[in-house]
């Protein structure tokens, strides 16, 4: 999660550079925006939201567990559950949230990205 997040801090600057990038009237004056776009949705966009699925999709079937034994805790045992909090696997959910949030997030700014290429060809 920590490098998906460094890689998203890197790499953000240049992503939303890309994204302002307007196309002109002539196919032919689009062709460096497009060189563009394209070099910063392989080389970073997609890469890093990658990264991030591949994160909250590793952790997501503990979180899940995590979550049900949470919520079957709390059934049982009503707020005196919260004498069992486990600061270790709440963090393991956190985590698991924020990776699926900033792949979310990645995921939008990949199709705004192959969005702006088709709008440049």
């Amino acid at each position: 999660m920590a490098i998906a997040t460094i890689l998203f801090s890197l790499c953000y600057s240049e992503i939303v550079k890309a994204l302002k990038i307007e196309p002109k009237s002539y196919k032919a004056d689009n062709e460096d925006s497009r060189r563009t776009v394209t070099a910063v949705l392989f080389s970073k966009a997609i890469p890093v939201s990658m990264m991030a699925l591949v994160v909250a999709l590793i952790f997501l079937p503990v979180a899940l567990q995590i979550a049900k034994e949470s919520y079957w805790a709390y059934v049982q045992n009503g707020l005196t559950a919260f004498k069992n909090y486990d600061t270790v696997r709440t963090a393991y959910c956190f985590v698991t949230v924020l990776s699926g949030l900033l792949a979310g997030y990645m995921g939008v700014l990949v199709v705004q990205l192959l969005v702006l290429r088709k709008r440049l060809s």
